[in-house]
Order: C-alpha cells, then structure tokens, then sequence
C-alpha cells in the first residue's frame, strides 16, 4: 500500500511539473530576434508589387536577367494583407531565419495571450501555366514550445496563404507576365530573391545567390 500510494504521489508530481513546465514553456516569448528589416516597398501588397515589377523592368531593358529582393519588411506586408485568420493571428511578422521565412503573430491559448510562430520552406515549382512560389510549413511553435506538425496544421489550416507570393506576383499586370519567365528563388538573409530572364529569350542564366 505504501509503495501504492508513493507511486500515485510521484505520479501526480510528475503531471503537475510536466504541465507547469508546458504553461512555462507556451507563455514565453519566443527568441526571434531584431523586428522586421531591410527596405521597404511600399505600406501595401499592390505598391510592394508595383515597385518590383519596376525594379525588374529596368533590368531587363539594359541585361538579359534581373532579381528582385523582397525584404523582411515586404514579407510582413504580404503577411498582414494575405493573413488567412486575421481574428485569430494577429500583427503577424515576417523575418528570415537560417534559409526559411519565420512567420509569428498573436493570438490566445484559452485566456492567456501567446505568440504563435510558423516556420516556412520557401519552393519554386512548375505548372502547366507559370512557375510558382509555394510557402510549405515546416516547424511550429507556441511561445517557445514546440508545436507537432500536425497539431499547426489543425491549428490553422490555411497558414501558408499568409506567403501568397503567387498572388502576389498576379497581382501586378507586369510581375504576372514575367511570372511565366522565373528562374530561381533563394532565401538570403537579407530578403528573397527572385530571378527572371527576358519573355523574349529561353535563357535560363540568373542567380539568385
């Protein structure tokens, strides 16, 4: 009976630590970093576009291949304006951390407030109409607790619209047009570049590095 009753004891020790430790874990902030940096295009998903499918234009008119660079302060702004749950996910920012695209935002765990973070792989993939960019998710966290995939999955199901650089790019006449003449994507530390030759040539010779 005693061996019992020391085992049930240690039992709910064990439980009460290991939900503290869960509560500790999920209401801390999570380390990440300075805010959002580098040049900003424009307070909207449209004057961000609009500016980069300047920046681009004036490459291509004096080179075959141009790159354009989409801050972490770009990256917010698509964010904020493509953010699938705005009730639930509140001022999301984005910022790049070791090659992916870091998403948090604010939001609440039964009656206490805590950050959700969402880590995104960002690829460059083919369709039968243009090459897209896709945002797949990767890590979750809540606070500083890490969060099983499938548990971020359920928790917002949509999560990879708030990287809607696809819509992005459609959303300007010129973007959308040489959406169709993308070669490559990388993920620097000082925002995303995204590379296009000429629509009149097939030379695929850009480097995002």
């Amino acid at each position: 009976m005693l061996r019992g009753c020391c085992f049930g004891l240690a039992l709910v020790v064990v439980l009460v630590a290991s939900t503290v430790f869960v509560t500790v874990r999920a209401l801390a902030a999570p380390d990440l970093g300075p805010p959002p940096a580098g040049t900003a295009h424009g307070g909207s998903e449209a004057v961000v576009a609009a500016a980069l499918a300047g920046y681009a234009t004036t490459q291509l008119v004096i080179g075959e291949h141009a790159v354009v660079i989409l801050s972490e302060r770009d990256l917010t702004v698509i964010a904020q304006a493509r953010n699938p749950s705005p009730d639930r996910f509140r001022n999301p920012q984005a910022r790049i951390r070791d090659g992916d695209v870091v998403v948090s935002a604010d939001t609440s765990v039964g009656p206490f407030g805590v950050t959700a973070v969402a880590k995104f792989q960002l690829i460059l993939g083919e369709t039968p109409s243009a090459t897209q960019i896709t945002a797949q998710a990767v890590d979750y966290e809540v606070g500083q607790l890490g969060v099983p995939g499938f548990v971020g999955d359920r928790l917002d199901p949509r999560g990879s619209a708030t990287l809607n650089l696809t819509a992005l790019f459609a959303s300007n006449p010129v973007l959308e047009t040489l959406s169709h003449s993308m070669d490559c994507l990388s993920v620097q530390p000082d925002g995303v570049h995204v590379g296009f030759h000429r629509p009149t040539t097939s030379d695929l010779g850009a480097s995002c590095t």
